[in-house]
């Protein structure tokens, strides 16, 4: 069960060098947001065991919930950007992928990755 344990994680870099976004805003920071869970049959219907973004960077996990979405990571960068005092966040980008040859194809991982830039 452990093998099987989904995550959600957010990380962030500061390092700018006085650089400007879109010619204007000054970055404060480039967050990046994870999540991960494992489904039955690579369905999103059927999640097993999913990472928790309500609490991110903690050993939660959640059971049966398809928290694995594009717009989860969203929230957990938004969330993260207002904590350090970000106006906005310019350049999302956001990926999803799909792995289930580990398991046979029996139990596939879905694995949603985003990333944006907190501007003042």
């Amino acid at each position: 069960m452990v093998f099987l344990s989904g995550c959600a994680t957010i990380q962030t870099a500061r390092n700018f060098d006085g650089k400007t976004v879109d010619g204007h805003a000054r970055p404060l920071a480039t967050i990046t947001t994870e999540n991960y869970g494992y489904y039955l049959f690579g369905q999103p219907n059927l999640p097993l065991i999913v990472g928790n973004p309500y609490l991110p960077n903690e050993d939660t996990c959640l059971l049966f919930e398809d928290t694995v979405v594009v717009d989860n990571n969203i929230i957990m960068a938004n969330n993260e950007a207002r904590r350090l005092g970000a106006k906005q966040v310019v350049n999302i980008k956001s990926e999803v992928s799909w792995t289930g040859s580990f398991s046979l194809w029996l139990v596939w991982k879905k694995l949603v990755f985003t990333s944006v830039v907190a501007t003042e």
